[in-house]
């Protein structure tokens, strides 16, 4: 049974099931299907380039609940939670997170969000030290060297030599190389490496 008050929205980084299992739960809470607004592909904590967030924003309306599984699928910043959840409760729009609703306007509920909010940052903050200290301790050990080059070395000194001496031009050196042409405008004028 719909909730025609109700109004979802789902994110997933890069797993395609999780964004499945979000849409399902949110059509078991009565989402309707046209009203499950999804971002694919985004793992940031800010609100950037989040079209299906924004859309998801744009289609609420008052009285109507803004509706999410996880906190974490809605924010991961305590600041942009807040400035969200306040925009959504100036519009006379409820806060729905599985099967319960929350006002924001509530010293309860907001206090909640808030601590919610607080745990999705940290919890986010800490995913990221541990990406970076992985990502060190690889470097120390070898096995992080940075982005590779996308052509070999025996390539890129042909491209220079070739360029330098006026044997062909840039868009025929990407076509050639299969590559774009600012790659090898950066070959061209890089350092020799």
């Amino acid at each position: 049974m719909n909730d025609t008050r109700r109004v979802g929205y789902a994110r997933c980084s890069t797993d395609e099931q999780d964004v499945i299992i979000q849409a399902e739960q949110l059509l078991t809470l009565g989402v309707p299907e046209n009203r499950i607004y999804i971002d694919r592909g985004f793992s940031g904590t800010t609100r950037r380039n989040r079209s299906g967030l924004d859309q998801a924003l744009a289609a609420v309306w008052p009285g109507s609940v803004f509706t999410v599984t996880k906190f974490d699928r809605f924010a991961r910043n305590v600041e942009e939670a807040c400035q969200i959840l306040g925009d959504l409760s100036g519009r006379d729009v409820l806060f729905g997170m599985g099967a319960s609703i929350y006002d924001w306007n509530d010293p309860f509920g907001r206090l909640f969000l808030q601590t919610l909010a607080m745990v999705a940052e940290f919890e986010a903050n800490i995913g990221h030290q541990r990406t970076r200290e992985g990502m060190a301790l690889a470097k120390k050990n070898g096995k992080l060297k940075g982005k590779q080059p996308k052509l070999p070395t025996p390539a890129r000194r042909s491209i220079r030599r070739r360029y330098a001496e006026g044997e062909v031009s840039l868009a025929d050196l990407a076509t050639e190389y299969s590559v774009g042409r600012s790659t090898i405008h950066r070959i061209i004028h890089g350092p020799d490496t």
